[in-house]
This record gives structure tokens, sequence and C-alpha cells, in this order.
């Protein structure tokens, strides 16, 4: 198969993945959609089909999602499956955490590359969609049929450049009218314009629904069938989206000082837990679509909860635990102090699982997680590691066998949540000066409903309203993306040291990098120097040259590496 060239590679952002994640077969991934796109309505909207499909699945993958989050000290494992022991371990090859591996041939190189190709894949089929339907006078069906879906492509326009500059430090823009006869036309773009441009997009795919509402979107394009969703849901989203990207953009305290919270307050307050609450969801078949985060994170016999988080969420914050020294040996006693937790039983007999389970589960068994008395995982690999608590709270999707009687790995499963909302809402009330009592109110959605925990009213201060929005999405979010992630790095003071004191148990474990590089294969395709972030001695921002002279691989290449070594990994029945 031949190499792509720099910009025709970068004038298709080659489709990957086709329309099921899962595929493989890929022929041809820039001519023939590009074609069919022009001039096939019903390409034209396989292609959007395709686009939202992979959009969901690449937001909680194995390789992006589940290892950001470990590396949060929110999910554990010392396996090194998708590279979990290389880069959520310390004291093994790095001191402290390593950086990232970017070099062509690295086999730790799959997490760089996950989002990067999996997100820019998706953008050159909705830029077709764009084409036919805007230049070429495409029509789908009838005229409202084409109308939503460009406006749901613009929409995933607003998503791709969205998800570039969460997770790397530059990217390309990338659209319908983009001219790539002429390459100085396509500059790589900061991080913070990457995001201004995703917050236009999302204005503009507003802009277009409004104009074109409609009642609900096709069945086919969230599972077969999926969740379907109208235009004012989706107008919804967008704006829990806008308050996301500007408020987890920062990468330290210092940056996360400067973000504009009052404008992060408004997007949120128009958002999914507005109003009549939307929970975006997909269904899971475990064939087709596929949520890699809660099929490693919810199964009992893969990951563990992290001693730091189990230690917070059994005992309250405790800065005397940040080290993450093991949670383990002892049953937890029943416990009044957040009913997600409970005490710690689970499941229809004692040991069900053979996995040292409590049970049968009591009247006060926890809602998120449970107790597991055997700990499977390897102590020559840190006992760290170690910890008695299991997320539970999607089991019914984790690998098959990890869950309940009856659970079969499938069902539907969030993507975004209203409590995500409610916790950006609350927290621009907050630092911008907003109403504490609404903030408090946003809070106590999850802390009073779900966790049976004190209700608060706004006055206990901004200093104890953080701490309680911060310990909500550590609970919250876990499971529905790479939140965790991001709001931990944008807490953490550059050059935080364990010798420095961190306050609240936020910070990131030293030298975790807290933005990923341009992968190494398309540094090559584009003639740069290869460079990375994070590790021993490297400044948490600040660049690292990575000398590499080996070859430059096709798209195709990287497309059947990336999703054969993800898959294989995750359906393996060993742990490497």
């Amino acid at each position: 198969m031949r190499k792509l060239t720099e910009w025709s590679r970068l004038a298709a952002i080659v489709a990957i993945m086709g329309t099921g994640c899962k595929s493989l077969e890929v022929v041809n991934p820039n001519a023939p959609d590009a074609a069919r796109a022009f001039s096939d309505p019903g390409a034209v909207q396989g292609l959007v089909t395709g686009a939202v499909r992979n959009w969901v699945q690449i937001r909680t993958n194995y390789d992006g999602a589940l290892v950001a989050t470990a590396m949060a000290d929110s999910y554990s494992a010392s396996w090194n499956n998708f590279n979990l022991r290389y880069y959520t371990s310390y004291g093994v090859e790095c001191t402290n955490r390593c950086g990232w591996a970017n070099t062509n041939s690295s086999p730790f190189r799959f997490e760089i590359e996950s989002f990067w190709y999996g997100y820019y894949s998706l953008l050159s089929s909705v830029n077709d969609v764009l084409k036919a339907i805007r230049n070429n006078g495409v029509i789908l069906t009838d005229q409202a049929t084409t109308d939503m879906h460009e406006s749901v492509a613009v929409m995933m326009q607003g998503v791709v450049f969205a998800n570039i500059s969460l997770n790397y430090d530059q990217g390309f823009v990338v659209t319908e009218g983009t001219d790539l006869a002429d390459p100085s036309t396509l500059p790589l773009l900061p991080r913070a314009e990457m995001r201004d441009s995703a917050i236009a997009k999302f204005d503009q795919a507003i802009a277009l629904m409004t104009s074109h509402a409609f009642s609900a979107s096709p069945s086919t394009w969230l599972g077969a069938p999926g969740p379907q969703y109208s235009s004012a849901q989706l107008i919804k989203l967008m704006r829990t989206m806008q308050a996301e990207v500007l408020a987890y953009h920062a990468r330290n305290a210092a940056e996360d000082a400067t973000t504009n919270w009052g404008q992060v307050a408004t997007y949120a307050s128009q958002g999914i837990s507005s109003g009549t609450p939307v929970t975006f969801s997909y269904a899971d078949d475990n064939v087709n679509m596929n949520d890699g985060l809660i099929e490693w994170g919810n199964a009992i016999f893969t990951m563990r909860l992290d001693t730091r988080l189990a230690h917070v969420i059994t005992n309250g914050p405790d800065p005397a635990k940040i080290h993450r020294t093991p949670w383990v040996g002892q049953d937890p006693a029943p416990n009044a102090f957040d009913k997600r937790v409970g005490d710690g039983s689970w499941g229809p007999s004692n040991n069900f699982s053979g996995a040292g389970t409590i049970g049968p589960a009591t009247a006060n068994a926890g809602s998120d997680f449970a107790y597991m008395g055997n700990n499977f995982l390897n102590p020559a690999r840190g006992t760290f590691h170690f910890s008695n608590l299991m997320h539970v709270r999607y089991s019914y999707a984790a690998s098959v066998g990890s869950g309940l009687p009856g659970e079969d790995g499938t069902g539907t499963v969030p993507t975004y949540i209203p409590a995500q909302n409610d916790l950006l809402w609350a927290e621009g009330l907050v630092r911008s000066g907003g109403s504490t009592a609404l903030a408090a109110a946003k809070i106590n959605a999850t802390r009073v409903t779900r966790g049976h925990l004190s209700t608060l009213t706004g006055a206990e201060g901004t200093t104890a309203l953080l701490a309680a929005i911060r310990y909500e999405n550590d609970i919250e979010l876990l499971g529905t993306g790479p939140s965790p992630f991001y709001n931990r790095r944008r807490e953490t003071p550059e050059g935080w040291t364990l010798a420095q004191a961190c306050p609240g148990n936020i910070c990131l474990w030293p030298d975790t990098p807290r933005q990923m590089p341009i992968p190494a294969k398309e540094l090559s395709v584009l003639k740069k120097e290869l460079y990375s972030f994070g590790g021993p001695g490297v400044p948490d921002l600040s660049p690292i040259g990575v000398q590499s002279g080996e070859n430059i691989w096709s798209a195709r290449q990287i497309g059947e590496a990336l999703r054969k070594a993800e898959l294989q990994q995750a359906r393996s029945r060993h742990r490497y």
C-alpha cells in the first residue's frame, strides 16, 4: 500500500475506523468515502452514523480514557494491557511517572495515537458530508433530513476540535472549506485556538438546530437500536460540551485560575441538567459498539478503585493518605459516610464471583462501590495498586462474567450525565462570584440524592464548596470519560513534588504528563521533530525532543495496529 503524502493525508485525516469502531476492513480509507459522499445520499447518512458512533466510543476507549482515568489515580491496575502499568505505576521504569514514549516503534505509543487518529478520522467523514450537502447540493431523503445531518456534522467538527484541545498541545482545524492545495493554509494551532474553534463550531451547530429543529435523531446513530435525541436535547449537550472544554482546558493550577468561570456557568446553565435533565448515552452491544472504560473499569478481575480514591470515599479527604498507601485487608463496616459506598456488600451470595465479595447485598449496600476481598494484582509491581474497593455502578456493561448474575456485558452506557453539567455549573458560580445557594443546590443533586450526605446551603464558604464539588467529581464522573484526569491536572501546581504539601488530595502523581504530543507517526509525515511531555526531570508543559530515524507508517497501518492491539488485549483472558 502506498504511503500517504504529507498533504494528501491531512486532506483526508483518514477514516481509520469506518462506521463500526471494531471494524478494520478498510481497503482505501480516503477516496472511496469521499466519492460516495459527494453523490450518494445513502453514503452521506452512513458517514454521519459512523462518525457519531466512533465519537462516543473514542471518548470511552481503552487506550485513551481508561489509561487517563488510572493516571488520575481514580482506577488502578498493575496489568500492562493498554500500557496501564507503564503509565500509571512509579518506581519501575521511572522514579515517579514516565512520560509519553512518542516514537514510531515504541510499544507504549498507542495511548498517544488513540485520541488523535480516532477523532481526526471521524472529522474526515463529517467534512465529506458537509461538502456533499453544501457544495454538491445532495438531498438526503428530504430537506428536513438533510438539515439534521448538516447540523450534526457541524456539531461533530466541534467535538473533534474540543477533544484535540483537551488532550494535545496543538492540532489542526480542518473544515469542509479548508483549501488543502496550499499547505500554508493549514498551520498547527495551539490548544487554546483549538478550544476556541470548538466553541465557535458548537455555536454554529446550535444556530442550525435552532433554525431547523427535529424531534428525534435516527435510532441507528447510537446503537442498533440506540437512544434518540431531539435538536433541543443536542443543543443542551453542546452547551455542556462548551462548559467542559472551557473548564477542563487548564493544564495546571495557575492556568485554572485564569479560566472564565462566569462563562462556564453561563454555558452550563443551558446544559443537560437544565430544565428536564438529559443523559446522553449509547447502546453497548459488546460487538459493534463497546465502552472500553466501563468494560474494564467495572470488571472485578481487571481493575480496582485507586487507593487514593478508596481512602477519600471511605474516610473523607485525608491529606496523610495522598502517597497512595495500600487499602487492603479489612472488610468495611456499615458506612453512613456515603450511601454510594455503603457497607461494601454486593451480589446474591458471599464470594459468589470468586473475588471475595461480601454478600448477599444488604439494605445498606452501596450503589456505586463494593468490597472485593481477593486482591489479584502483582505485589512486585507496587502494592500502591492494592485496593479492595471495586466500581460496580455500571457492572452490567463490564467484561462478561464480572457483573451480577444475568448481566451480560451489554446495556445503555452514559457518555455525558447531568451530574457533570451540575458540577460545572456549581463551580462556575462559586468561582465567579455567582449564587452560592444555587451552586449548593447543584452539588446537592448528587451529594444528597445519591450519597445521602448532609445538605449544603451555600453559606459554607468557597473552600468548603469547592471541596464538595471535587468530591462529587471524583465519584460521579468515574466511568464516563477522561474527565477525572482533566479535573486533577488542572488543580495540580506546576512542578509539584512529593516534598510539597498538596491540601485536599488533589494532585497528580509527580512527573505525570499533563497533555499529549502530536503522535510520532504524524510528526514524521509532517517532517517535524519528534517531541514529548512528562517523565523525570521534564517541566510539566515544556516539550522535550525525541530522536528517531524510524520509518514512516501509512495511515492504514496505524489504524490496524491501534485497533488490533486494543481489542486483543481487551478480550484476552491473560493480564500482562
